[in-house]
C-alpha cells in the first residue's frame, strides 16, 4: 500500500509542470476556438511566445543616420520582411521601441517591400516613418477588448499606455499578439491594413 502511494505521488509530481503550464494562460474569448486553443498553448509566463513561435518572424536592427541614443531599451527600430496583412505580398514592417515614463512601448509601421522609407529616416527626422496610414501606434492610449463576448470579466478589460507587439506566423498565416505592461491580457488578432484589426482570441494570464 505504501508503495502504491509512493508511485501515485511520483506520478502527480511528474504531471504537475504540465498542469501548471496549461493553466498559466486561459482562453477568455474567441472567434475561432481550435486556433485560439492552439495559440494559448504557445504563450507562457508573462504572455511571452515560446521561442519557436518567436522565430517565425526574423527581426534585424535598423541603422539610422545621425547620432542616436546610446542604449536600445528606450530607443530602437527593428525591421522584418513578412506578409503581415495576409494579402500574398511581403511588406516591410518596422517595429519601434520608445519609452513612456521609463517603460518601453512598441509600435509598428508597414510599407511595401520596395519602399525607400528606411533610407529616408534619421534620428533627427522620423516623419517618413510616422506618415504611413498602415500602423499600430497606441502608446499612451488604449486598446479595448470589446470585439469578442466574454463571460468571465465583470467589465470589459483594455490594454493601455505601453504596449508589447509580438507578430508571428502559424500554419502560413500571420497574426499579431498585443499586450501591455501589466501582462494580464493579450489579444491575438489579424491585421488588415490601416489601423484595422480583427480580434480572434483574448488570452488571460492565470494565477500560476
Amino acid at each position: 500500500m505504501a508503495m502504491k502511494r509512493t508511485w501515485m505521488g511520483s506520478l502527480l509530481v511528474a504531471m504537475l509542470p504540465a498542469v501548471v503550464s496549461a493553466a498559466s494562460v486561459e482562453l477568455a474569448a474567441y472567434s475561432d476556438k481550435p486556433l485560439c486553443e492552439q495559440v494559448a498553448k504557445l504563450f507562457g509566463k508573462g504572455l511571452n511566445a515560446v521561442p519557436d513561435l518567436s522565430r517565425t518572424v526574423e527581426w534585424t536592427a535598423v541603422v539610422l543616420k545621425g547620432e542616436g541614443p546610446k542604449t536600445r531599451r528606450c530607443s530602437s527600430l527593428d525591421k522584418a520582411k513578412m506578409d503581415l496583412n495576409n494579402d500574398g505580398r511581403d511588406d516591410v514592417v518596422v517595429k519601434t521601441t520608445f519609452c513612456m515614463k521609463g517603460a518601453p512601448s512598441e509600435s509598428f509601421y508597414v510599407f511595401p517591400a520596395n519602399s525607400p522609407v528606411l533610407d529616408q529616416l534619421a534620428w533627427q527626422d522620423m516623419s517618413p516613418l510616422l506618415a504611413t496610414h498602415d500602423k499600430f501606434e497606441r502608446t499612451g492610449g488604449t486598446y479595448p477588448l470589446t470585439s469578442l463576448p466574454m463571460d468571465t470579466a465583470s467589465s470589459s478589460p483594455a490594454l493601455s499606455t505601453v504596449f508589447t507587439i509580438q507578430p508571428f506566423r502559424l500554419d502560413g498565416v500571420a497574426y499579431i499578439g498585443l499586450t501591455d505592461a501589466r501582462r494580464e491580457w493579450m489579444v491575438i488578432a489579424k491585421y488588415w491594413g490601416g489601423e484595422r484589426f480583427e480580434d480572434l482570441c483574448y488570452l488571460h494570464a492565470g494565477s500560476n
